[in-house]
């Protein structure tokens, strides 16, 4: 819209570091917020609303990080509220960036599969651009692992930009992240 006064919103999927533990942002989903900021926001800082939305996936079994497979309902009502502060903390560092630089945001924390809770997300919210983080895995790993970002971009209903993690970013294990 040329001309229009409404900021540009952008959705950011950001997920935490596998590698360097909570409330640590991956690598990927750091280089995709710092490139954003750099390359698309740049010093129009009112002109964009940063949309963050974190994925927090449920645990299947049930028993992460517990050493006994006897179960209270106090132990998952622990695990919940840790999985729970967790991400706020994750959503607290993208957050507190943007309001040191006086740009408007926004951030939530949804449950389920990434790939499908970001795409209806995006159809809920409705931004004019989605973000996201890349691991840059080779066709193999693609295979085993999936790439959230490769399901984004064939299937959310806007633009996406995806920015892979700089090679000397890279992990030794190029799956974690």
């Amino acid at each position: 819209m040329a001309g229009s006064s409404e900021p540009t919103r952008v959705m950011v999927a950001v997920n935490e570091s596998s590698i360097k533990g909570y409330p640590h942002p991956s690598i990927s989903c750091r280089a995709a917020f710092d490139w954003m900021l750099f390359k698309l926001v740049r010093s129009n800082t009112g002109g964009f609303h940063l949309l963050f939305l974190h994925v927090q996936v449920p645990d299947e079994d049930g028993f992460d990080d517990m050493d006994s497979i006897y179960a209270s309902p106090a132990d998952f009502q622990r695990m919940k509220q840790r999985d729970k502060i967790r991400g706020l903390h994750l959503l607290e560092y993208f957050v507190n960036q943007c309001h040191q630089m006086e740009i408007k945001c926004e951030a939530w924390i949804k449950q389920g599969d990434p790939k499908e809770v970001i795409c209806s997300e995006v159809k809920r919210v409705q931004p004019d651009l989605l973000v996201v983080g890349s691991r840059g895995l080779g066709p193999f790993q693609r295979v085993f692992v999936g790439t959230v970002s490769e399901f984004c971009v064939k299937h959310a209903d806007c633009p996406v930009i995806t920015i892979k993690r700089k090679a000397d970013e890279t992990p030794q294990d190029p799956v974690d992240d």
